[in-house]
């Protein structure tokens, strides 16, 4: 497998030379590896896998020619990294896998034939993509037709078969999708509004007969914004057939979800109120799995998107069930006032929080839940012009059992965060972070400190640690070193590394607890 993966490089490489000696058309590629080498750990209970190696590898490349373009994407698991894929089978097996393309997108037309990424809306009903943190690539493979009239009035529709992880499965998805600028198509200047729709349709053939499970699945998405003078509006519900499944308990209720998001940016302000109910809400590729990487689309969690390690420890995730909603608070403070400084002052503030309807078992009743809670507030200012500092406080409520009357399963946590820099000159930095997490439940508390060295624009050399001081009292010692020249990125990072949550976007898949070295090479062509 590896032998094959390594040929296929070295194949893809020589067909990049001779395209890119030939002056008609573009031609663009991109290799990345991703690979561990573990070890055993007695502190944390990490295992190292057989053969002590997990490796992540993409090439892709792309070739456009007036409004033509084909690529292709070779992916190689050698095998993968430990937390990709939930199938335990599937953790220590190599496998590679492709995606083929090609399409023409000019003059209002977007055609495409082979492995499709498209979003109808802001996914709820249909997505696919690719987010190599999480491993999730849910291309469908088939064919789309799309055709924009003016600037006011965008058609598209597609047809193909879904994937599981390495094959496309025996499920398929036909879908359409309509976006309509009222605004733009009357000529209004100072006033927005669009109006948006699109269906979708999964079949997949019903070989074992079942309650509520029939071959066909079918649902539809209403939209509508409107915006004036710095004020926007937006709307969305969705409503599915259910599709009875391992992933949904069998639910055999229908699926809804309905958003609204009111917004206004204006005079150094802004601010953003979400709100959403889901039920059900959740649809896979084929409903014999269940694995994070091959839904067909995207419920993200609406939360505050948090960076700091700390205040990750207990990230929330969208639930089947949920009510509830965010806010978002910017305002900045012009440059040269006694607040703002030289180069002005931003400040944020974030609230959400969450309920669910939990059902007991015991009563047969079911009742509603706080699932998490978080208020989160954070400045950044630069003092001078050479040492910028952030602040910041996140106080989280989560319910890491919502079925329990027990008031244990309710977690409380404070996290604070200072994050200074330093900048000597154009080229040098030295950044500082310190962070501490107060909380009786779950493994009490904890500390963290980072320390980063940048030698702009080439190295960057850092060594952190996070200590669960208030429990076991484990260090998670780990270090890297990155280099970067022209189109070329290498970093080598090694230590200790606790078991959570990686999230990008508003999704989450749970990674073990892991000591190793780790390099990672990105090359751009």
């Amino acid at each position: 497998m590896l032998r094959r993966f390594t040929l296929a490089v070295g194949l893809l490489a020589l067909t990049a030379g001779a395209f890119a000696q030939n002056d008609r058309g573009t031609f663009s590629a991109g290799l990345e590896t991703n690979t561990t080498f573990y070890f055993n750990d007695e502190k944390t209970g990490a295992m190292a896998p057989e053969g002590r190696i997990g490796s992540n590898n993409y090439l892709k490349m792309d070739y456009a020619w007036r409004g033509f373009y084909a690529g292709m994407q070779l992916e190689g698991y050698l095998p993968p990294l430990l937390g990709y894929f939930s199938a335990t089978d599937m953790q220590a097996e190599l496998f590679t896998r492709y995606d083929i393309y090609a399409g023409y997108s000019a003059d209002g037309w977007d055609v495409r034939l082979g492995s499709l990424y498209e979003q109808f809306g802001s996914g709820l009903l249909f997505r696919t993509y690719e987010d190599r943190t999480l491993g999730i690539n849910n291309a469908v493979q088939g064919v789309k037709a799309g055709y924009t009239f003016g600037d006011f009035l965008t058609v598209k529709a597609l047809y193909g078969r879904t994937r599981a992880i390495k094959e496309y499965t025996g499920a398929f998805v036909a879908g359409a999708d309509m976006s309509l600028s009222i605004s733009r198509a009357a000529g209004w200047n100072n006033f927005d509004w669009a109006v948006e729709g699109s269906v979708l349709d999964k079949y997949e053939a019903v070989e074992i007969e079942l309650p509520g499970v029939t071959p066909h699945t079918f649902g539809y998405s209403a939209r509508t914004s409107l915006g004036y003078a710095g004020f926007h509006l937006g709307g969305e519900y969705v409503s599915r057939k259910s599709d009875p499944g391992n992933y949904n308990a069998m639910d055999t209720t229908r699926s809804e979800a309905f958003q609204v998001d009111l917004g206004y940016t204006g005079y150094g302000f802004g601010a953003l109120l979400s709100f959403r109910k889901l039920h059900n809400p959740f649809l896979q590729a084929s409903r014999t799995i269940n694995d994070l990487s091959t839904y067909i689309n995207y419920v993200p969690a609406l939360t505050q998107q948090h960076t700091y390690s700390l205040a990750t420890l207990n990230p929330y995730t969208s639930q089947s069930d949920e009510i509830g909603g965010q806010a978002d608070l910017y305002y900045n403070f012009r440059r040269g006032t006694a607040v703002g400084g030289k180069k002005g002052m931003k400040i944020h503030a974030n609230f959400s929080t969450y309920y669910g309807d939990v059902y007991d078992y015991a009563s047969g009743s079911s009742s509603s839940k706080l699932l998490f809670r978080d208020l989160t507030v954070d400045a950044e200012r630069w003092f001078g012009s050479d040492f910028k500092l952030i602040l910041f406080y996140s106080w989280q409520t989560y319910n890491h059992a919502p079925a329990s009357d027990d008031p244990s399963s309710i977690w409380k946590s404070h996290t604070v965060v200072a994050d200074m820099t330093y900048k000597f000159d154009r080229k040098n930095s030295l950044r500082l972070e310190l962070q501490h997490l107060w909380t009786r439940q779950d493994k009490k508390n904890w500390a963290a400190a980072l320390l980063e060295y940048s030698f702009a624009p080439r190295w960057s050399v850092s060594v952190q640690d996070m200590w669960n001081y208030g429990d076991s009292g484990t260090h998670y010692i780990n270090g890297s070193v990155s280099y970067s020249y022209s189109k070329v990125r290498a970093a080598i990072n090694f230590g200790r590394f606790k078991e959570g949550y990686l999230c990008s976007g508003g999704v989450c898949r749970m990674t073990p607890a892991y000591t190793g070295v780790n390099l990672s090479l990105i090359v751009a062509l």
